[in-house]
């Protein structure tokens, strides 16, 4: 009998508790968690197409009333390499960004209001300079980086796998770890998919120590995705604007 792959890396992650806990508990870098964490990577990284939503919450300093927390919701699709549809509501208004593999759109859907401009070849590459440059938010866009690991390998003072929890019904590995500026903590689905199913930070450089939160939900992996639905046509009588360098 043949072994899918799935079934390989969850045999595989079982070894790796069993040494991590029967070894070393006391390793700052936990193999075990690093394992995990490989394993996620290169699910998501892998994706030919994909959808989910996203529920995120976030503090926001208020000099009369300290940090105040907020929230939206999103929609994501995405469609390697080059394709990514957001549709976001909530506190900071309802937004949408296309890319379509030559432009990057943004839309405001509260003021009718848009502005696009030329961009990268790949999605990764356009979050980066769309962020970089114009400090336009893409939630929980570090799931997708394939360098993800190695970055948290070189920044992290301590990587921990701390067992095992259940997120809305669904037996999660929890994970958490240090830099020197956050904590994090990352719950990824014990059902052989190792989706990321939530992700928490908290800044802990920054006064007051404000969080971060994001829950991934309503997964659908390599759906079938029209190019077409990444393409922005302009509502009538919306208003062309210009991106702002942050």
């Amino acid at each position: 009998m043949i072994m899918s792959n799935k079934f390989i890396k969850v045999i595989f992650i079982s070894f790796i508790l069993l040494a991590a806990y029967s070894i070393n508990t006391s390793a700052q870098i936990d193999s075990a968690a690093i394992a995990i964490l490989d394993n996620m990577s290169d699910v998501v990284t892998d994706l030919e197409s994909c959808s989910f939503t996203l529920k995120t919450e976030y503090d926001m300093y208020n000099i009369d009333l300290g940090l105040v927390k907020h929230s939206d919701i999103a929609k994501v699709y995405l469609k390697a390499p080059d394709k990514l549809l957001v549709n976001r509501k909530g506190d900071k208004g309802n937004k949408n960004f296309y890319y379509d593999g030559k432009t990057f759109t943004y839309f405001s859907a509260d003021n009718n209001q848009y502005a696009d401009m030329p961009a990268p070849p790949t999605i990764m590459e356009t979050i980066d300079s769309i962020s970089s440059y114009y400090g336009v938010e893409f939630p929980a866009a570090d799931i997708f980086y394939t360098d993800l690991v190695d970055s948290l390998l070189e920044n992290s003072n301590i990587i921990s796998l701390l067992g095992f929890t259940n997120i809305y019904d669904k037996e999660c590995y929890h994970i958490a770890g240090r830099t020197q500026k956050i904590t994090y903590q990352i719950w990824i689905a014990n059902d052989g998919t190792f989706l990321p199913v939530k992700m928490a930070i908290v800044y802990t450089s920054k006064t007051g120590q404000p969080q971060y939160e994001a829950v991934f939900q309503e997964w659908s992996v390599n759906p079938v995705l029209e190019d077409s639905m990444f393409n922005f046509a302009a509502p009538p009588d919306a208003v062309k604007i210009k991106f702002l360098k942050k």
